[in-house]
């Protein structure tokens, strides 16, 4: 086990604070009536949460201290007996918030007083909007964004993706949002489900880019996803945050299967065999949120308690590894770019301390035996693709300035 570690302040982290979540996400059912090129969810069916299980599942969670569900699917409101759900959730005093693309808003109108939040997905223009989701929803959706905002609060949820990050599209919804006096929540596209299938993708620096522009030109909005500080520049690590499953919030499929998100294919758990509470403080959720997984170049990161990591579930279905698709993209180029290179090691002095040993070079690190038998062998011309078992840890040294390349020095030398 390697150790690489900063001196000075302590970088541990721990997500496993409470024994419940603050709040699930229902998904009611898997069927949707449209095909959205981006959407997270795969292999539609027309499958549905039994109205005992959600009667169950409400009880539960109210039992447990947990008052917020958000309804989602698929589109939740395709679920036959929905507006019972809500009217049983209102009876335990839960609040309740509808994930929707707002074509059945008007079906459902009788229990929109019984609603606190209806988010509804728009993703830019008329044309835009019809375009990603192949169809011609756009000005039903706007009649009935008009309807529930008469009796209940309204929000704009818009996902960003290569089609609609133009600038111009942001804002046309803004623009829309304050016309309305409706706020408006961006989330960038995520790598998974129908997006993946589709190579769908997402320019994060010009996403940034423009939420920077258009935060300077007055707009106020929230950003729904998670968002890396290590896969922007730093003077949009104010536009980041990190990812919330598996400790602020949880999911429960129409089948009784439990997980971390919505969007997450790893089952930890069914309603119908445990308890969510059970579930939820199994030993691998508890250590997934201690955190002591995390790879060194998370472990050293000044922006840690910020992101958490990233999303935890773009690249598979293991909890202690990093998930997040742009993370572990940029890691993997870091890596290529390094591995094949001559390196020095930029350390003048380590002190011995009791087991470790500490560099009184900049930064200030802390090693242990293992890591320092590797230093060594890298300053005596070893390449770095013979340790490839430790490439987290040496990219976090390639990052810190810890590793300097050689090779450039000699080029130079040959030009010259």
């Amino acid at each position: 086990m390697i150790k690489y570690e900063s001196v000075g302040y302590n970088q541990n982290i721990s997500l496993d604070t409470v024994d419940m979540p603050l709040y699930f996400y229902l998904e009611l059912n898997n069927s949707c009536n449209l095909r959205c090129k981006f959407c997270s969810v795969s292999n539609k069916n027309n499958e549905y949460m039994s109205m005992d299980m959600a009667r169950s599942i409400l009880d539960e969670l109210k039992n447990n201290g947990i008052y917020d569900v958000y309804y989602t699917g698929g589109e939740p409101l395709m679920h036959p007996n929905f507006m019972e759900i809500v009217e049983y959730a209102s009876q335990l005093g839960i609040r309740q918030t509808i994930l929707t693309n707002g074509i059945f808003l008007d079906k459902i109108q009788p229990v929109l007083n019984k609603i606190m939040c209806v988010c509804v997905s728009l993703h830019g223009t008329k044309e835009m909007h019809n375009k990603l989701t192949d169809s011609n929803c756009y000005d039903k959706v706007l009649l009935n964004i008009e309807l529930a905002r008469k009796i209940t609060n309204v929000k704009i949820n818009y996902t960003v993706t290569s089609d609609n990050q133009d600038i111009k599209e942001m804002r046309s919804i803004l623009e829309f949002g304050n016309k309305k006096n409706i706020p408006v929540s961006f989330a960038k596209y995520n790598n998974i489900g129908e997006g993946k299938k589709n190579k769908c993708y997402i320019n994060i620096n010009s996403f940034v880019e423009n939420l920077n522009i258009l935060k300077s030109e007055g707009y106020n909005f929230s950003i729904n996803d998670c968002i890396a500080p290590c896969t922007v520049e730093d003077k949009y690590t104010y536009l980041t945050h990190g990812c919330g499953a598996g400790y602020l919030f949880g999911s429960i499929d129409y089948n009784g299967n439990v997980k971390i998100c919505p969007s997450s294919k790893r089952i930890i758990g069914n309603i119908k065999e445990n308890s969510i509470k059970k579930i939820w403080n199994q030993t691998s959720l508890k250590d997934y949120r201690k955190m002591a997984w995390i790879p060194e170049y998370c472990k050293v990161c000044k922006n840690l308690a910020r992101c958490r990591c990233g999303c935890k579930i773009e690249l598979g279905e293991k909890l202690n590894e990093i998930n997040d698709y742009i993370v572990k993209t940029e890691i993997e180029k870091v890596w290529n770019k390094i591995k094949k290179k001559n390196m020095k090691v930029n350390i003048s002095v380590l002190r011995k301390e009791k087991k470790d040993y500490v560099s009184l070079s900049y930064p200030s690190r802390k090693y242990n035996l293992e890591a320092v038998k590797i230093l060594e062998k890298i300053n005596n011309g070893e390449r770095l693709e013979q340790f490839e078992k430790y490439k987290n840890f040496l990219v976090a040294l390639y990052r810190d300035g810890v590793l300097k390349d050689v090779s450039l020095n000699a080029e130079k030398k040959n030009r010259k």
